[in-house]
């Protein structure tokens, strides 16, 4: 009994004190991140004007994005008030987790083995921790991490399966899914498999797996449910499927980039080709726990703990896609390095080294396994220390914050003046029309100067330019963003790469501008008139970009029209329809339509429009053609047929259901003219329109088989590159093909999604022609009725 008592006192201060060099070390890191002293200036902006979201009162989903689950953000803001509101209190809050885990990953290691090595699987852990090389991250892997350590210690502390520890592993799992869905849906996955391996070898009665199983699902299950309801009382559940399922399916959807290993293996080659693009050292850590679990069920004498682990470290690498940088390769590993030195140390024992030998020689092979990984980090801290000399002071929430030189002058520039204007103007917010959405078009680098001032609440859940969010989940962003800009008179704040070049915005003027180590920041303010013809031409550039004025000249116009960027379908032409037809559908107004060219197809046209109450649309006898000169096409993956002036046809498989099949330049184009598209779609689904400064400013889905005909309106003067694109919207299981493989194999293949149609004709109709179209068939009919009434 003494002995046990001094072992566990042992133990607790040895647990202790690694969790001490943990918190150590990430409280060093917190305040120097790689990028001017930030972990990603983008990420942590969004973070920061989270967590102020949430203290303020608001609802997460509801009125502030998350991608991630419903608890992330209010652990994030608890940091914050508790640990003085900044955004360095976050991150220390979240050092403090990193301690704790530390400490759980100790003991778990203890299940295997003894005091020294257990300490030193932990030791090797906090060296490949990504501190050095990013800082601290405010990420809701750092809460899961440590929920599912506990979970995991219980299950290796319950060798009989008690129901009620089950449920408290259930609970955890279930508070995993809270701060990032996926996460606590594969670690329950993983508990689960165990379960059942261990029914498949009747180590326990089926009775007794049985209610481990119902209870472990059903303490998830009742997470889930509380949270859901919460959601829903507040409002914010349509907002939470919206962010955290939809977002995240279409965004990584429509991610272009497909390698070969990608289209011959589908997502399980994208997974593989992006693991191995990593450190050797995470599949071996990872590869060594599987095969040794794998070697002992072989033989027939698996052990529970090792089993238990194998499970959770191959779900959880699921958790390592589709980013499978390091960071996520160490939070998704991390439960594994206990199981990794134990699994060395088993291995130079069955090899003959003595006990005490086979500790030290496992110490020497782990550190050499990972030797790159801790050399790297031990280059990269000392490299931030020298690198960042400065210490932020202004604006307060970033007062603590390591950065260089420039950086700590550009934001206290632009503070001062974003401050000194809100002195004249104390209701002014900030909202932030920066086109980076940093996936593929550069770092979002103004998310930090919404922040800069007090109670800068924001009118939508979207706040930033966010591919597939702002432009297909809430496409109703862009009109939002602008109307309020064009109400409210708030600070406009932008970011663009390279040399200095300020843009045009009616009725607004440069307050401030300061240079970033990638291009420079703008701050614009409102202003009593618009600004003169002399400074917009000196500020010209080749990329120039200008908002312009409403109706009114005080304020800009809204850059896409009130109606939306989505067009409509507005109804059918049944055969014979005459040269002028009314076609409405519900909760859209009556388009009227006038088109000699309807009789002579012969069956039922679906008609869309864009904008989707388009009123009316005059279509000539003739149009002019659009032209061959793409600037893209798919290449060995095009599955467009007999390009030619005005006309071509879709016949192929394609591997993304929204992916671009033509693109042409842009071109300057005014309003009033009108692009025609006809033909016919056999199956799959087409997305025609137009892209101004690379997002979607006007589409219409042609979704519906039969002839169509679809018109799209420009609404203002502007430059515009014409897109056609896949928009294969039916259920994806109902296109996955596979027939050259038996049904067995047929998930192991790429999906693909089938697209057939013909644009029999495309071109464009001049606000002239569609005038004394118009016109001439006025005279016809006063014509006409003049002779009968002679």
């Amino acid at each position: 009994m003494r002995a046990s008592a001094l072992t566990w006192r042992g133990d607790a201060w040895l647990a202790g004190g690694l969790a001490a060099a943990t918190l150590a070390l990430a409280v060093y890191f917190a305040p120097r991140g790689f990028q001017n002293g930030f972990v990603d200036i983008g990420h942590d902006g969004y973070q920061l004007r989270q967590l102020l979201d949430l203290v303020s009162g608001g609802v997460i989903f509801k009125d502030t994005f998350d991608q991630y689950g419903p608890l992330n953000g209010y652990l994030n803001a608890a940091g914050y008030l508790a640990f003085g509101r900044r955004l360095l209190a976050t991150k220390y809050f979240i050092c403090g987790w990193y301690a704790l885990t530390a400490s759980a990953l100790f003991t778990i290691a203890r299940h295997w083995l003894g005091r020294g090595l257990a300490a030193f699987s932990v030791l090797v852990w906090l060296g490949l921790a990504p501190f050095a090389n990013h800082g601290i991250m405010i990420s809701p892997h750092a809460y899961a991490l440590l929920f599912q350590a506990a979970a995991t210690l219980i299950v290796l502390r319950t060798p009989n399966l008690d129901p009620g520890r089950f449920a408290l592993v259930g609970v955890l799992a279930g508070l995993s899914w809270a701060v990032k869905q996926a996460l606590g849906v594969l670690y329950l996955a993983a508990i689960v498999c165990w379960l059942l391996i261990q029914a498949s070898r009747s180590t326990y009665s089926r009775r007794r797996i049985a209610a481990a199983l119902a209870a472990a699902a059903a303490g998830c299950c009742a997470v889930v449910a509380v949270f859901l309801a919460w959601l829903w009382t507040k409002g914010a559940l349509a907002d939470w499927y919206l962010q955290t399922v939809v977002f995240p399916s279409r965004f990584y959807l429509a991610n272009p980039g497909v390698s070969e290993l990608t289209y011959l293996f589908g997502p399980i080659g994208s997974f593989v080709e992006l693991q191995f693009s990593q450190a050797a050292y995470w599949i071996i850590i990872r590869a060594a726990v599987l095969v040794a679990a794998a070697f002992q069920v072989w033989r027939r004498r698996p052990d529970d703990g090792l089993l238990l682990m194998a499970c959770i470290t191959a779900f959880l690498w699921l958790g390592a896609y589709p980013s499978a940088n390091f960071m996520h390769q160490w939070w998704t590993s991390s439960l594994a390095f206990p199981a990794f030195v134990a699994c060395v140390r088993r291995v130079l024992e069955r090899r003959t080294v003595p006990g005490r030998l086979a500790a030290t020689a496992a110490a020497a092979v782990v550190t050499v396994v990972v030797a790159p990984g801790i050399a790297e980090r031990a280059r990269a801290g000392p490299s931030t220390a020298r690198t960042l000399t400065e210490t932020l002071r202004q604006p307060l929430v970033f007062r603590g914050i390591r950065t260089d030189v420039p950086t700590r002058r550009a934001f206290e520039a632009m503070y001062a003046a974003m401050d000194g204007f809100r002195v004249g103007h104390p209701h002014a917010r900030v909202v932030s029309i920066e086109s980076a959405d940093g996936w593929g078009n550069g770092t979002v680098e103004t998310l930090p100067l919404l922040s800069f001032l007090d109670d800068n609440a924001h009118i939508h859940p979207v706040y930033w330019n966010l591919p597939v969010l702002s432009t297909v989940v809430y496409d109703d962003y862009p009109e939002r963003l602008w109307r309020y800009v064009r109400e409210a008179r708030p600070l406009i704040v932008d970011h663009r790469a390279g040399k200095y070049r300020p843009i045009g915005i009616c009725g607004y003027t440069l307050l401030v501008s300061e240079k970033s180590d990638r291009g420079h920041w703008y701050v614009y303010a409102p202003e009593d008139r618009p600004p003169s013809q002399t400074r917009v031409v000196e500020a010209r550039s080749d990329d120039w970009l200008e908002y312009g004025c409403s109706e009114n000249g005080t304020a800009p116009e809204l850059p896409r029209p009130a109606g939306g960027v989505a067009g409509a379908w507005r109804g059918v032409v049944a055969p014979p329809g005459g040269a002028e037809v009314n076609v409405q559908v519900a909760r859209l107004p009556a388009l009227e339509l006038v088109d000699d060219a309807l009789d002579g197809i012969g069956r039922p046209v679906n008609v869309y429009t864009w904008p989707a109450d388009l009123p009316a649309a005059r279509v000539p006898g003739s149009i002019e053609p659009i032209s061959m000169d793409v600037v893209w096409r798919a290449g060995k993956d095009d599955i467009v047929r007999d390009f030619r002036p005005g006309a071509f046809s879709i016949d192929g498989e394609v591997k993304l259901p929204f992916g671009y099949l033509l693109q042409w330049d842009e071109q300057p184009l005014r309003s009033g003219l009108r692009l025609v598209v006809r033909g016919e779609l056999f199956e799959g689904g087409l997305q025609i329109g137009f892209l101004q400064h690379g997002t979607w400013a006007a589409s219409v889905p042609v979704t519906r088989a039969g002839p169509f005909e679809a018109v799209i309106a420009i609404q203002q003067n502007g430059n515009y590159a014409l897109v056609v694109a896949n928009s294969i919207q039916s259920p994806r299981s109902d296109r996955a093909r596979a027939r050259w493989l038996p049904p067995l194999f047929r998930g192991l293949t790429p999906p693909t999604f089938p697209n057939r149609a013909v644009v029999s004709s495309a071109g464009w109709i001049r606000s002239d022609d569609a005038s004394e179209n118009g016109a001439h068939r006025q005279t016809a009919a006063e014509l006409a009725h003049r002779s009968k009434r002679d």
